[in-house]
């Protein structure tokens, strides 16, 4: 099982860092320099800042990840902490979009549908792989 997780982890790392890639192609693909220029300068601002933060969450998540692997590993407590955190994190994400925006906000087409299946199975799957570290080492 220490194999797995270990493994889990890094693929969490390197699933996190390519949502960045992923995050940058989001304003092209999803139009917003006209979707945003319908906003008013504050809410315009307050959009693009709330997602930098976001983009800057995935960095950070796949950052500690990384550096702290080993540690995840073991079960050290501050490391089950950060996994519960992250494990929630995501565990939100997926049950934001599916309950509250269902299929409303995305776009039409096959590769947005595609798109979304592709990144709601990474969300539950690095859902899965924090909390399932974290309960794995509480109940061992």
């Amino acid at each position: 099982m220490t194999t797995l997780i270990s493994l889990a982890l890094w693929l969490a790392a390197a699933g996190q860092a390519m949502l960045l890639v992923v995050s940058f192609q989001v304003p092209a693909k999803l139009q917003w320099r006209t979707q945003l220029a319908r906003l008013d300068a504050a809410n315009r601002k307050l959009y693009v800042v709330s997602a930098g933060y976001i983009v800057f969450t995935y960095l950070a998540f796949a950052v500690l990840t990384a550096t702290l692997h080993d540690r995840f590993v073991r079960g050290e407590a501050t490391a089950i902490g950060l996994s519960v955190f992250i494990g929630l994190y995501w565990l939100i994400r997926v049950a934001v979009v599916d309950r509250i925006f269902g299929n409303d906000p995305w776009p039409a087409g096959r590769r947005f549908v595609v798109a979304r299946i592709v990144l709601e199975s990474a969300f539950a799957a690095l859902a899965i792989t924090y909390l399932g570290t974290a309960i794995w080492h509480l109940t061992r």
